[in-house]
């Protein structure tokens, strides 16, 4: 059964791996390899440091079709605690040198994050064969599909990759530069998680895993709120040459500007959100709590939203709200274009794991309606902490799936807590795909399709861990996702027991082959 990925990584381990391609490691590699549990904040990089989609996952998984993302590393990740733990502790996984050249980035006579990207392409030839005979296509367009294959279609994620000069002035000369060379990218996603000069990005970084701070960069903030002139120049670029837009890690006003940029100016291009989840709320009405001043940075809002609890049922409320989702208007512009949703299968992003804190710039937030006024920060960090804390939820989290995610039902009676958080992270992924049906209407069905973020530095949800599990996801979904339609019997998804299994094909595969179709052939 042939399925298909709007958003992999299945080159950015390798490249982390090294500096150049001769000391780096395999893009194929038949088994994973031991982690050792050398801190404790090594054995929690454990599920992102495994293979989830590397070239041997994808041809033992059936994924024969998939977007290879391709990705320049930021200067604000690499400083992390998180990476350079695991550069120190397991240079063959994150290579120190690597982390070194990543931060002199922007210095005179330094390397480029733009030849950081062309060490990422070219990791990635077309007819790379693996050690078994497997064949990799890199394909120009989908009438190059090679049943048998490995077909790849590449994209860039964070237009930061384009730059070649601190300021972002060449990124869109880049991007034609690399369209000239014979590339092709079926989208671009405009930024990734650090600041940039082409948009206001949505803030996305875990800064903490539970007590250990594992990121302090002031690049993980948001800056400003919305597109610059020298991003509304690279949009035009793009779409002008055939390269979409994905709004995925676009900040809220942002993603409104370009809603009506390409309204006015690009109304045939469809909208894209690569590897996303529902926020579960309208960008006009979110459930914010209460809102503190930055404790160092003026102009910087935490935002402390309501969600709610570890509530076995799994309702929007429990979806993670953060402006990093798509929230419903989101959800309608993409619908409305005949675009494209690639559902994430990263825990935090689709809401399992609760993350009560965002932060907004104050030009973002002033702009949010019916937003709380900004509260002064309490003389003493702890003061500002409650139940509702990012730590105190992660940790609860943890808990409850250590626990077996909960007190079991009569019908889990038996089964262990593994398999209990398994069926409760499907859930998660069911209730998503509902959530937007819901919102979209009946043609949302024919806008979603499987968008993993696998190898992207994620803990995925346990029911889909790897690529190699979307066969099983797929008869789990066939079950779960009419048990729950019909506990909502005064909604009408088009949901029943004799169209599901085609629904749920359609969403793994046939809805991208035809978007694809429509807009990944010739002319470009």
């Amino acid at each position: 059964m042939a399925y298909f990925d709007l958003h992999a990584h299945p080159v950015l381990k390798a490249h982390l791996s090294g500096t150049q391609t001769a000391n780096r490691r395999p893009v194929w590699a038949s088994e994973q390899e031991e982690i050792p549990v050398a801190s404790p904040l090594v054995l929690f990089m454990r599920n992102i440091l495994r293979n989830q989609a590397n070239l041997y996952q994808l041809d033992q998984g059936e994924v024969s079709l998939s977007v290879s993302v391709h990705h320049a590393p930021e200067a604000g990740m690499v400083e992390s605690k998180l990476f350079q733990t695991v550069a120190g502790q397991i240079p063959t996984f994150v290579s120190p040198a690597l982390l070194r050249e990543v931060q002199k980035v922007g210095q005179p006579g330094q390397r480029t994050y733009f030849d950081h990207l062309r060490d990422s392409l070219d990791l990635l030839p077309d007819g790379l064969r693996g050690p078994q005979g497997q064949v990799v296509r890199v394909l120009a367009r989908l009438a190059d599909y090679t049943p048998g294959a490995v077909n790849l279609i590449r994209a860039i994620e964070g237009a930061h990759c384009l730059y070649s000069d601190p300021d972002g002035y060449t990124a869109a000369g880049n991007l034609l530069r690399l369209l000239d060379e014979g590339h092709r990218f079926l989208y671009l996603t405009l930024a990734h998680l650090t600041d940039n000069q082409i948009c206001t990005h949505a803030f996305g970084m875990r800064m903490k895993a539970g007590p250990v701070v594992i990121a302090r960069s002031h690049d993980f903030y948001p800056r400003g709120a919305g597109l610059t002139a020298v991003g509304e120049d690279l949009i035009r670029t793009a779409l002008r040459a055939g390269v979409l837009i994905d709004v995925k890690h676009l900040g809220r006003e942002g993603r409104r500007q370009y809603y009506a940029l390409r309204q006015q100016e690009f109304p045939t291009a469809p909208v894209l959100c690569s590897h996303g989840a529902a926020a579960g709320c309208s960008r006009n009405e979110l459930p914010i709590r209460k809102a503190v001043a930055h404790r160092s940075v003026p102009d910087l809002v935490v935002v402390h939203y309501r969600q709610g609890g570890l509530n076995p049922g799994v309702t929007p409320r429990d979806f993670n709200c953060w402006s990093i989702n798509l929230y419903d208007e989101d959800i309608r512009e993409i619908v409305d274009s005949g675009g494209l949703i690639g559902l994430s299968l990263d825990k935090r992003i689709a809401g399992v794991n609760k993350t009560a804190k965002e932060i907004f710039s104050r030009a973002e937030y002033d702009l949010i309606p019916g937003r709380p006024p900004v509260e002064a920060p309490a003389r003493h960090p702890a003061d500002d902490a409650d139940v509702e804390d990012e730590d105190d939820l992660l940790e609860a989290d943890d808990r409850a799936e250590a626990s077996g995610a909960g007190q079991p039902t009569d019908e889990e009676a038996g089964i262990s807590w593994l398999e209990r958080t398994r069926r409760r992270h499907l859930k998660f992924l069911a209730q998503q795909i509902l959530y937007m049906v819901r919102v979209g209407g009946p043609a949302t069905w024919r806008c979603l399709c499987i968008g993993s973020d696998f190898d992207g530095l994620i803990v995925p949800l346990k029911c889909s861990r790897s690529v190699l599990d979307f066969d099983d996801v797929e008869d789990a979904l066939v079950k779960r996702l009419v048990g729950l339609a019909d506990g909502n019997p005064r909604i009408r998804y088009g949901l029943d027991t004799d169209n599901v299994r085609d629904k749920v094909r359609d969403l793994l595969w046939r809805n991208a082959w035809r978007f694809l179709e429509r807009h990944f052939n010739d002319p470009a």
